[in-house]
């Protein structure tokens, strides 16, 4: 008990140490979020410990007589310890409320407070299968494009998805669950059909957050970066299901070089992916074994399939392309002047071959209705624009 004062004071510590020393700020602001919800639950169990040994202690000390010397150095010890349990007690006090704040107020900036949609950070992009919608996976859940206004999903939890794949029939992901989730944490591998109102835990569940997975849209076919050893992989690497995880396999990656920034499975054929490294984007036919080096080479800040089966590419110079993968051509699309931002996802209309969105570093998201001709922005800096 000599050391509970230092527990309530380690609880403070360190979350802002795991919040302070993490090299990316997302990174930092996870584990930030988890340090708090960890401390949430400590300091309420100490507050109830503490509670409850001081109601004990002060009627132990209640019953002990004054009348003898040693009965009198009991008494005083024991309400020596009493007084400790209550400023300990109060202490855990001060610290559940604080821990309240910050695990409750992690989206600082959402629409309850700006009255705008607010997009603390951004994890993915995809167009529902009627392309009527699009939605963008934040810290703080799923944010809904439709008829030209933003708005927080309505069937989703406020889950922080990672790894976000739109496919034909809904979405698989990965992440953390939001507040008041009855999901566990990391979610593995998860998939819903019905825009997050339920979800099925499909593999790696309490196990693995994956960043960077992408699913074909029919094909179903599921690649990930898989970062640290685990019940289903044996060794950090490249990996992919064309079962819907049943079975993984390990990609040889052949011919790949550089480190990877960005990835995407085909829509409509098996076994086909696209990497996007610091040295151009890669192409291949099996799975990820073997890689072929298409037309654009210098760092790739984003990837994926159009429904015609181009590439579409953007690049750390700003640059936006149409790569045709049978003849290997491109068609450089005109973007607005980014200065210094850099495109991260970048998505065709299933529905509407015109239709392109993308989001960049700095969270300004742009559509365009012409096939890259034009654009429009929606948001900017991360907040909705009106």
């Amino acid at each position: 008990m000599k050391n509970l004062p230092f527990l309530v004071i380690l609880l403070f510590i360190v979350p802002l140490r795991a919040f302070a020393d993490g090299s990316e700020g997302e990174h930092a602001q996870e584990v930030a979020t988890n340090y708090w919800s960890y401390g949430l639950v400590a300091s309420v169990l100490i507050l109830i410990v503490c509670v409850g040994l001081y109601v004990w202690t002060k009627r132990k000390a209640s019953s002990i007589g004054v009348k003898n010397k040693e009965d009198r150095e009991l008494r005083k010890v024991l309400l020596g310890r009493a007084t400790i349990y209550l400023w300990v007690a109060i202490a855990a006090v001060a610290a559940t409320i604080v821990f309240l704040v910050l695990t409750n107020g992690t989206g600082s900036n959402d629409q309850a407070q700006t009255g705008k949609v607010n997009f603390p950070d951004v994890h993915g992009l995809g167009y529902s299968n009627d392309g009527e919608e699009i939605y963008v996976p934040a810290h703080d859940g799923l944010k809904v494009y439709k008829d030209g206004k933003w708005a927080p999903s309505t069937t989703s939890e406020a889950n922080d998805y990672m790894g976000f794949s739109m496919f034909k029939d809904g979405f698989y992901s990965s992440g953390h669950p939001g507040p008041g989730s009855d999901l566990a944490n990391p979610l593995g591998i998860i998939r819903s059909t019905d825009m997050g109102e339920n979800m099925e835990v499909l593999d790696l569940y309490k196990e693995i957050d994956f960043h960077g997975m992408t699913v074909g849209y029919e094909t179903e076919d599921i690649y990930v970066f898989n970062p640290s050893e685990n019940s289903r992989m044996d060794q950090p690497g490249f990996f992919y299901s064309s079962d819907e995880t049943k079975t993984w396999n390990q990609a040889k990656l052949v011919g790949l070089e550089g480190q990877a920034t960005a990835l995407a499975a085909h829509p409509t054929e098996s076994g086909k992916v696209a990497l996007g490294t610091k040295q151009g984007v890669y192409l291949s036919d099996n799975y990820g074994d073997d890689f072929q080096a298409l037309a654009i080479q210098g760092p790739v800040t984003a990837v994926s399939f159009d429904f015609q089966g181009n590439l579409l590419v953007a690049t750390a110079g700003g640059d936006l392309v149409q790569l045709n993968i049978a003849s290997n051509e491109t068609n450089q699309l005109v973007v607005p002047d980014l200065a210094e931002d850099v495109i991260l996802y970048i998505q065709q209309n299933p529905v509407n071959k015109d239709e392109l969105t993308f989001v960049t570093a700095e969270k300004d998201i742009y559509h365009s209705y012409d096939g890259g001709k034009t654009w429009e922005q929606s948001a900017d800096k991360g907040v909705a624009l009106e």
